[in-house]
């Protein structure tokens, strides 16, 4: 188990503390659900209160609060509350030190593939020919990575992950379950003229075009990621047809993500869940695409966009802009949309009653 003084935490943090320095937690918990031995976190007023209910000895208080009024023997003062969970989480997170480094006797290593030191790799695990992992991996069970892929240092895989044979990824990558990278990107043609091609041109005429079979493009680039990268549980990042898909530094993405081939992705975006981003569109750096965003194939976004959720982006989106809807117009003119369709029933029974108001007047002429 865990445990760390409240001096220790102090110190890791770079915050302020008060009370016993000695003081030893080996967990984090709400405070209403705090034991004493848990570091409660009420760095936000409205769970100050709950110290109460709970048993905490110790907590996590904003900066100014009088922690001896709350019956604590020690607290730890922080500015920025979500700031210090990122810190705290991480250091009582046991998941990736429990696994030592070994390497399960139901795994197989290629004799030509390169596993760096300390690295552990879980039951039913694959490296194949000419893989490299850096040291210092935490490799799941059922975990595969194909042919001639690569993987940084400190990288951590975790059960059923899937990178596809010769992904490029960088230092300190991390994939939750279900994740694949790598697979082929959905492309395919026709011999003639398509109904889609024809409706893209008018915008809903399919033309005389026929029915056609669907021919396979295969995938012959590959996809490159930079590091400290996290990708969500059952997310996928497709192949590129002839360039690499390529993900840029510190991208941060959540669960049911799908991001299509030869897509290129800035650095330090946010990407939430069920996001689907089409082939061949750029994301620029530090860019927020909120839930169940949807961005057409081929289109741009700048730098700093924000979108809301289920916003659908059907046009390129300037630089900084924040954007909301279906299609992506700017937030607050969507905003004025949504009270504007709120009014519409009103509107349309005033209409209808002014249009029976002139039928009877003219009756009455």
């Amino acid at each position: 188990m865990l445990m760390y003084s409240i001096q220790e935490i102090a110190e890791d943090l770079g915050v302020a503390f008060a009370g016993d320095p000695s003081l030893m937690v080996h967990g984090v918990s709400e405070p209403k659900d705090a034991g004493p031995n848990d570091l409660a976190l009420a760095a936000a007023p409205r769970f100050l209160a709950d110290l109460a209910i709970g048993q905490a000895h110790a907590a996590v208080v904003a900066e100014g609060t009088d922690w001896r009024a709350h019956g604590l023997n020690a607290a730890i003062f922080v500015g920025r509350a979500k700031l210090a969970m990122a810190s705290l989480t991480k250091r009582f997170d046991s998941r990736h030190r429990s696994a030592l480094p070994d390497i399960h006797p139901t795994a197989f290593v290629d004799h030509s593939a390169t596993v760096g030191p300390d690295c552990a790799i879980g039951a039913f695990g694959f490296i194949g020919a000419g893989a490299v992992v850096g040291g210092g991996a935490r490799i799941g069970a059922h975990v595969s990575i194909g042919e001639n892929a690569q993987i940084g240092a400190n990288a951590t895989l975790f059960d059923g992950v899937r990178i596809m044979p010769d992904v490029r990824i960088g230092n300190n990558f991390m994939a939750h379950p279900g994740v694949v990278i790598g697979g082929d990107g959905f492309s395919f043609a026709t011999a003639a003229t398509s109904t889609v091609e024809n409706v893209r041109k008018s915008l809903g005429d399919q033309g005389d075009a026929a029915a056609q079979t669907q021919i396979r493009v295969h995938s012959l680039g590959s996809v490159r990621i930079g590091n400290d990268v996290e990708i969500g549980s059952n997310s996928c990042v497709d192949r590129g047809t002839i360039r690499d898909t390529v993900i840029g530094d510190g991208c941060k993405f959540d669960n049911l993500v799908q991001v299509g081939h030869n897509v290129q992705i800035g650095r330090d975006c946010l990407i939430c869940a069920q996001v689907g981003i089409a082939g061949s569109s750029v994301i620029g750096r530090n860019v927020v695409l909120g839930g169940q965003t949807g961005v057409s194939d081929n289109k741009i976004v700048g730098d700093n966009v924000i979108t809301g959720g289920a916003t659908k982006v059907l046009a390129n989106v300037p630089s900084g802009s924040v954007v909301l809807g279906y299609p992506a117009v700017k937030m607050a003119d969507q905003l004025k949309i949504n009270r504007s369709l709120r009014r519409l029933p009103k509107a349309m029974s005033d209409i209808a009653n002014l249009k029976k108001a002139v039928s009877n007047d003219q009756k009455n002429t």
